[in-house]
């Protein structure tokens, strides 16, 4: 049990017991029947106290597998701070008890309403990654989050969600009827928060919440239908891996083929991909995306001239109002950081955010990539060619790895960014 004094004081609300349970039990059946769920808790020990749940993120589903795991425990969760400017959301969002977070940088007011929550004996969600991963592979932490974890004192338990992400691509809208299968764990005891280092506590998340300690590789999980499986992915691998032309990504069915050089590739429901025959493909989303990386970064140097795209520019206005456009302009990246010279609600500016200042470029596929400044969303909107929104939240943090002096954000595993 956490002994700290308690003395935050926050306007987070205990999740709405009714409409908690509402949502519990009409999530179930959908869970259990559309996807096949199964939740392993065979590591898991319903703590006495409040706990965290931490989660790796893959999909929009995961918060829902993540509630449902722990229930009938309620969980206050973390959530990007752009959610709460939409409807119905601006009401959903903090009826559930959810706690707004300015990505990417560092919020007072997001870590009063964290340890609030744990100081009044409730208890967190966290999805230390930050962002859903594009590829749906593990992405890393803030180095912050051992820090976190240490403050807090309390049980953490580790939710490793598999399936998501092929159920609800990051690349497309809707989802797909399929398998997702849940592990849940008691990751740390109240105690080991406080023996262990926070670069001991960062390492054990990043083991966990990528997969890398499971016993044994876990039985594929696939989708029910093998009809259109690749729709949309065109916005998110643009890079041709034979000739290295780029968004000449056509798809059609479960096919993604070059336009320029013919190369081509279809997915199987297990979300794997194989080439046609001459051609050459990385068997997973991930994995492509990988080497997407990996080339923008081998091209990357200490002159290399800044990177310049004309955008329209969309802010926060208001909660219930969304993200509205409110200027245009340049945005361009060098070794330095991002600046953006342009209009924005009238007025001309000129806006730097030093290269350390941005880790991760969020991004919607074909429609905006996102930098978080000072409590504020920028979405920046290319003007000639949505598609590119990918290829510049990639160069965006290969610019982090390769020219941030003091990089905040654990190894990628396997992204070999690094």
């Amino acid at each position: 049990m956490n002994k700290r004094k308690k003395k935050f004081s926050s306007k987070v609300k205990k999740p709405n017991f009714v409409l908690y349970f509402i949502i519990i039990v009409l999530l179930i059946p959908v869970m259990k029947l559309m996807f096949r769920l199964k939740i392993d808790r065979s590591g898991y020990t319903s703590p006495d106290g409040p706990f965290v749940v931490i989660s790796n993120h893959a999909s929009f589903m995961d918060f829902v597998v993540s509630m449902l795991s722990v229930y009938p425990h309620r969980l206050n969760a973390v959530v990007a701070q752009k959610y709460f400017f939409y409807k119905p959301l601006d009401w959903f969002l903090p009826s559930m008890g959810c706690i707004p977070k300015t990505l990417f940088a560092p919020d007072p007011h997001s870590v009063m309403g964290i340890l609030s929550v744990i100081d009044r004996g409730d208890n967190l969600l966290l999805f230390p990654e930050g962002r859903a991963s594009p590829g749906g592979g593990y992405m890393g932490i803030h180095k912050a989050t051992g820090k976190l974890i240490k403050k807090l004192g309390v049980t953490v338990v580790s939710c490793h969600i598999e399936g998501a992400y092929t159920c609800m691509p990051f690349w497309r809208k809707g989802v797909r009827w399929g398998h997702q299968r849940a592990v849940l764990a008691t990751l740390f005891t109240p105690e080991e928060t406080q023996s262990l280092s926070i670069e001991e506590i960062n390492s054990r998340i990043d083991l966990r919440l990528s997969g890398g300690d499971l016993p044994h590789p876990p039985d594929p999980l696939s989708v029910n239908i093998e009809k259109n499986l690749v729709q949309g992915l065109e916005n998110l691998l643009y890079l041709c891996p034979k000739c290295k032309a780029e968004f000449t990504q056509a798809t059609h069915g479960n096919t993604i083929s070059c336009t320029a050089c013919g190369n081509s590739a279809s997915m199987d429901r297990f979300a794997k991909l194989h080439p046609s025959e001459g051609s050459i493909a990385p068997e997973s989303v991930h994995l492509w995306y990988k080497e997407q990386a990996l080339y923008e970064k081998s091209l990357l140097h200490e002159d290399k001239e800044a990177l310049r795209v004309e955008v329209v520019v969309r802010r926060n206005t208001a909660p219930g109002k969304g993200i509205e456009p409110c200027g245009q302009g340049v945005i361009s990246l060098n070794k330095s950081g991002w600046t953006y010279v342009g209009t924005l609600s009238g007025s001309e500016v000129n806006l730097f955010f030093p290269i350390e200042s941005v880790p991760a470029v969020p991004f919607d596929p074909n429609n905006n990539f996102q930098i978080y400044n000072n409590g504020s969303i920028l979405d920046f909107c290319p003007i000639d060619n949505l598609q590119t929104c990918v290829k510049y939240a990639v160069i965006g943090e290969c610019a982090y790895w390769e020219f941030c002096p003091n990089i905040q954000v654990t190894p990628v595993l396997d992204m070999g960014l690094s």
